[in-house]
């Protein structure tokens, strides 16, 4: 009798039921600590029963709004944070938003967090700040019209020293160009790689600063001689470029508009532009107007005049009808391009693949 046979088996059939009972044990443990992390959460999910307010309400500079939480327990304490810092304890009685005039238009976001015996429980709300007044409505007038090249696709325009400053778009057709009022005429052009298209134009301590639409690219060039001198990099998309002499504004084709540190294209604060009824998505070529910012929504014959402080649309300047149908091709596009003359006061707009640039005033309706 060989006992190799008769041992085998054996000794499969105790390693099956140790595994079985090693088994069981840990389903066993693992149920109950499933259970007690549920109870946990369970625990902690009753803290708060809701906050308010929530999306969709909305509030008008220099109203106030409360925040409250509604508990479903006893609880510690419970704290607001607005912004990822810390405001204040809260109580029964929530909070009081307090706006005046001048509070930055735009989404507030907040949340309330309660805490008992090492436990805690968060729910996030938010409300919207209302520009106070409706902007007031301008139409224009055209006081002179000068050569375009219809071939520019228009990004970015501005000013200087006699001369227009133009970012052109498309691939394989950007460019950034200085022009001839008279003519119309590129006088020098720097063309951008094929694979590139140029979007907003500002001009700051001798640089040209160049935004690129979807490649996060922003070019920096010598004013004098158009060679790059600087690059940088920036997450989402590049619409429209200004400047207040020190800082740079960006927009990126939504309501947002982000100022930036010329030296590192660090973004230093957000602007959210809004009237008394909505928010204004679309802000596209922007150019600096005696302390405003003059904004082209893009697809729309409309500037709007913004607050830079506060992001409030001041003014809606009505553009239509610049062009007539015997200017119109193809090829045509929207309006898009905004120069100012700071020493004249002179005011200059054209579009995408216009042939014609206009000298305008504007006058409220």
């Amino acid at each position: 009798m060989d006992i190799r046979k008769n041992i085998s088996p054996l000794v499969v059939l105790l390693f099956c039921l140790l595994s079985a009972c090693v088994g069981t044990g840990g389903a066993k443990a693992d149920g109950v600590s499933e259970k007690k992390r549920e109870q946990t959460e369970k625990k902690k999910a009753g803290l708060i029963r809701s906050v308010s307010p929530l999306y969709g309400t909305y509030v008008t500079q220099g109203e106030s709004q409360r925040i409250v939480a509604e508990l479903g327990a006893e609880v510690d304490s419970v704290v607001l944070s607005i912004g990822g810092s810390r405001v204040t304890a809260l109580d029964t009685a929530g909070y009081v938003y307090a706006t005046d005039g001048k509070h930055p238009t735009g989404r507030i976001v907040y949340r309330i967090t309660a805490y008992r015996d090492g436990d805690s429980d968060s729910r996030t709300g938010e409300f919207t700040i209302l520009a106070a007044k409706a902007p007031i409505l301008y139409g224009h007038k055209v006081l002179r019209q000068y050569p375009h090249n219809a071939d520019s696709y228009t990004q970015g325009l501005l000013w200087h020293n006699g001369s227009l400053y133009e970012s052109t778009g498309l691939e394989g057709r950007s460019s950034v160009r200085r022009v001839e009022l008279a003519t119309g005429r590129p006088v020098v052009t720097k063309k951008l790689d094929d694979n590139l298209f140029g979007e907003g134009l500002a001009l700051l301590d001798g640089k040209l600063y160049q935004l690129t639409w979807q490649n996060n690219k922003a070019f920096v060039y010598d004013l004098e001689t158009f060679d790059k001198v600087g690059e940088f990099d920036y997450s989402g998309e590049g619409w429209g470029l200004t400047t207040d002499g020190k800082h740079l504004y960006m927009s990126d084709g939504s309501e947002k508009i982000y100022v930036l540190d010329p030296e590192t294209f660090r973004r230093i604060r957000t602007i959210e532009v809004y009237t008394d009824q909505s928010k204004v998505a679309y802000v596209n070529e922007m150019e600096w107007i005696k302390g405003e910012i003059w904004a082209n929504v893009y697809m729309t014959d409309t500037i709007i005049r913004i607050d830079p402080q506060t992001g409030a649309v001041t003014g809606a300047i009505d553009m239509s009808g610049l062009l007539s149908e015997a200017d119109v091709t193809p090829a045509t596009d929207v309006l898009n391009g905004i120069a100012y003359d700071a020493r004249t006061g002179r005011i200059f707009v054209t579009g995408k693949n216009w042939n014609k640039l206009f000298e305008i005033s504007v006058h409220p309706k």
